[in-house]
């Protein structure tokens, strides 16, 4: 039953609404994935991982013939990942915002905005944005289809980059958001300085963790803010990503996180872990880092 208190807070009465909703939701994902299969992945052109990130040895995890487990730092990794090429025509305007949320039965790329509103991500993510970088500055958003949230940090003075993987997806949003957005993979894309770095549902897409976490340490300016969103377990490592079990998706995410893989991370890329923190509903953690200040960097490295 939904009480006045749910309308006071709607982040909280979202979480609630995404609890409800989960179970038609595994569903859809099973019919997704079926019919994906068949259209796309098929055709993916796939490589072999054999260690992780970190130089770690692999181990076999039991609930998911597709991933092993790092014996070093924790991190799911995805043993048969697909090339980046194949990813990049994969991320494409019409292959995943199109094909691929039409099977998945949710909105394409035309009404994915509203859907953000409509189930509170949106105002959690400014919410986020509101605690960490509250001043209006200079943001790049990596992922940022369909635009929504940088059309929003615009509107706060917020001077907005994007990027997406494909220039189909870069073009749309250019034309109907009005906002500059970039193409390519991340970090191989050229980006200017930043005081605020946002990445939501993406790091779990790269191939290159250590080198996603040093891009990120290189477009900041000292003193500047990252928010990431993204799969990390920080419990029941065995048994991981209970209520998500569709994060082991096999397609696009490659890397899935533990506590102890990104605390590694963020030290071996020089950067500050100031929180760690469940999203709103299912969709992962959100992790907030921040470029240390050169004075503060100096005395780290004098002092270890």
């Amino acid at each position: 039953m939904i009480e006045m208190r749910h309308f006071l807070h709607p982040v909280r009465s979202a979480r609630g609404l995404y609890r409800r909703g989960q179970g038609a939701y595994d569903q859809r994902m099973v019919a997704y994935y079926k019919t994906l299969s068949n259209r796309i992945v098929s055709k993916m052109a796939r490589g072999t991982v054999s260690s992780c990130w970190c130089g770690g040895a692999l181990k076999p995890l039991g609930s998911n013939a597709e991933y092993s487990a790092c014996k070093e730092c924790g991190c799911y990794v995805n043993v048969r990942p697909p090339l980046p090429e194949a990813l990049k025509e994969f991320y494409s305007l019409d292959g995943y915002w199109r094909i691929a949320q039409k099977a998945y039965k949710t909105p394409p790329i035309e009404r994915r905005g509203e859907l953000y509103r409509s189930d509170g991500r949106l105002n959690y993510w400014l919410e986020l944005v509101d605690r960490y970088a509250p001043k209006p500055c200079k943001a790049i958003e990596i992922g940022c289809a369909p635009g929504i949230l940088l059309s929003e940090l615009s509107g706060r003075g917020y001077e907005c980059v994007g990027v997406e993987p494909h220039d189909s997806t870069a073009q749309w949003i250019r034309e109907n958001v009005h906002v500059k957005v970039l193409e390519g993979i991340f970090p191989g894309v050229q980006l200017p300085k930043c005081d605020l770095f946002l990445s939501f549902d993406v790091a779990e897409h790269t191939p290159t963790p250590l080198g996603f976490w040093e891009g990120i340490a290189d477009v900041l300016n000292p003193g500047g803010i990252a928010i990431l969103q993204t799969p990390i377990e920080r419990t029941d490592y065995e048994n991981p990503f209970k209520g998500r079990p569709d994060f082991f998706d096999g397609i696009q995410h490659l890397y899935l996180y533990s506590d102890k893989s990104v605390k590694k991370l963020t030290q071996m890329a020089n950067l500050e872990l100031l929180a760690l923190e469940d999203a709103i509903g299912t969709l992962g953690q959100s992790c907030i880092l921040r470029k240390p200040l050169a004075s503060s960097l100096r005395r780290s490295v004098v002092t270890q």
